[in-house]
């Protein structure tokens, strides 16, 4: 490694750092990202910092949570500018499922937790999902299911949250999505100049040979190769308001679109 990289190596670190992310947000406005698990985090932090220059991304490496702000600065100045990421739950139940589990015998699943089976129908109606306080106490455990409907349910009635992403609009017109954010945060026609960030998509993807037949990466509609009529029918009852809430129109069949922007 020459010079130059190692420099820029360590001021790639430096922006990064929490104090420098600190310092930062005293003069700029900060954005908060908010997402649930498995809709896209990551991949939008970098799209948010690489486009977001007037503004404080933060943090990278960590999210909101419910009732609770990890490695966020206490001073940070959010004034309405919390973005909120969101992905058809149904995806993000079945990108949850193959994160959580591992290969097994015989093409089963084993639950690296406990490293016991289980099925993906099992999975959805475990309660497993730690909902807790501001003093990181658990409250509750939840299902799957439920937790994501009750996270999104809480951060649409959020005053701070001034913008929505849809994941699936990443993945269909990056550059459209990112003009869209930086209107909304207020910057001019002329300033906006999308930045794309393309991401390694088979650096996040499940690990082990035995995955779901039909598992498709850097895609949507995951959930329609794994979901039975039983599992969309529990997935309607418990999240289908939310999901709809969220801009995805369901149909009676089984299908969801997106529906356009306002």
């Amino acid at each position: 490694m020459n010079f130059q990289e190692r420099v820029e190596k360590q001021l790639h670190r430096l922006r990064a750092d929490r104090n420098w992310l600190f310092v930062k947000s005293l003069f700029r406005p900060t954005v908060i990202i908010v997402s649930h698990k498995r809709s896209g985090f990551q991949w939008f932090r970098q799209i948010a910092y690489a486009n977001l220059s007037k503004h404080a991304v933060m943090p990278p490496g960590a999210r909101y949570q419910h009732y609770s702000i990890e490695r966020v600065p206490e001073r940070n100045r959010l004034n309405r500018n919390a973005i909120l990421l969101v992905r058809d739950g149904r995806d993000v139940m079945v990108s949850l499922f193959m994160a959580s589990t591992r290969d097994g015998r015989n093409g089963a699943r084993i639950w690296e937790g406990d490293g016991n089976e289980i099925t993906f129908p099992a999975f959805l109606r475990t309660e497993f999902m730690e909902l807790k306080n501001s003093r990181h106490e658990i409250i509750r455990k939840m299902n799957p299911v439920d937790y994501w409907a009750k996270f999104h349910t809480d951060w649409l009635a959020n005053s701070n949250v001034v913008h929505l992403v849809r994941y699936e609009r990443l993945l269909e017109d990056q550059p459209e999505e990112i003009r869209r954010v930086m209107r909304t945060l207020g910057y001019r026609e002329d300033e906006i100049r999308p930045i794309e960030v393309r991401l390694d998509f088979d650096q996040h993807s499940p690990v082990g040979s035995n995955i779901p037949q039909g598992y498709q990466r850097k895609t949507t509609g995951n959930w329609r190769r794994l979901f039975s009529a039983e599992d969309t029918a529990y997935f309607e009852e418990h999240a289908g308001p939310v999901l709809r809430a969220l801009g995805y129109e369901t149909t009676a069949g089984d299908g969801a679109t997106l529906a356009h922007p306002a």
